[in-house]
């Protein structure tokens, strides 16, 4: 029998310093989750993300949970979603500041009070700012540039252009660059498709219909723009082999819930959903 002998890693003075500011480690990586400090790499079960410019980012059907470092809150990434570090800093008086720039898809934090006063943690993007002091929340980034906030539970501030709504549970708002947060607005968890009409032309799936404004909707895996309102209305073009083609619209919002609705070889009425996924 042999003995493998390991020697335990050395740390430069640089991650030291920025290991002692505090970091965010990974705790579970499912699918495509890919890590960057410098060069690209997978990120594995206790990777560390400890400095500004360290960013992850999940691929298709891919998640990942991260856990701040004094355990205090958790992070649940959802798929195709990326982040970068933009802040870990302790300060004197004990205070711990964490900034997350958040450039597309949706996070769904759960964080506890925080013992400092000046304590915080942010979700950053182009549309605004989170932050939170301790409470359940998400935030989502839609390729459009919209961004929703959602409490879950506990107080959470949503801030652009100079000024800040407060979001009670179950109540969200929605950023876009250059303008101002929407009120507060009572969340839509049942994720209802409102009214929805399907139309096939030859290749082309026409669909239009209406969500709740804070919600999200994809088709075939491709995100849907919504205006103001919730409105949508786009088409898709089919693949050649007309044999079969399986698609679903599915309606989630920023806390990582969402409801499928099967479209399956299908034209006509609205179809009937499934039961909301928490």
């Amino acid at each position: 029998m042999s003995t493998l002998l390991l020697a335990p890693r050395t740390q430069s003075p640089a991650q030291a310093q920025a290991l002692a500011a505090g970091w965010l480690e990974v705790m579970r990586a499912d699918g495509r989750v890919v890590l960057r400090q410098g060069s690209f790499r997978a990120a594995a079960v206790g990777d560390r993300l400890f400095q500004a410019g360290d960013a992850l980012q999940t691929g298709a059907a891919a998640s990942a949970i991260l856990e701040l470092d004094d355990g205090i809150g958790r992070i649940n990434v959802a798929e195709n979603t990326a982040f970068t570090i933009s802040r870990l800093a302790r300060l004197r008086s004990g205070a711990r500041l964490t900034t997350l720039d958040l450039s597309q898809g949706q996070v769904r934090l759960n964080v506890r009070k925080f013992t400092h006063a000046q304590s915080r943690l942010e979700i950053r993007s182009p549309a605004g700012v989170a932050a939170v002091r301790g409470t359940e929340y998400g935030v989502s980034l839609s390729d459009d540039g919209r961004m929703v906030v959602a409490t879950a539970s506990g107080l959470v501030t949503a801030s652009n252009r100079g000024r800040r709504v407060f979001l009670e549970a179950n109540f969200g708002s929605r950023l876009r660059p250059g303008e101002f947060p929407s009120p507060p607005q009572r969340l839509d968890r049942q994720l209802l498709l409102q009214r929805s009409t399907v139309e096939l032309s030859g290749q082309q799936l026409y669909i239009r219909g209406q969500i709740d404004p804070l919600n999200h909707v994809s088709v075939a895996g491709i995100e849907i723009p919504v205006d103001n309102t919730g409105q949508f209305d786009t088409s898709i073009t089919l693949p050649d082999d007309p044999l079969i083609f399986d698609f679903d619209i599915v309606v989630s919002n920023a806390l990582g819930e969402l409801r499928i609705y099967p479209l399956l070889n299908w034209a006509g009425p609205a179809p009937q959903a499934e039961r909301p996924r928490p």
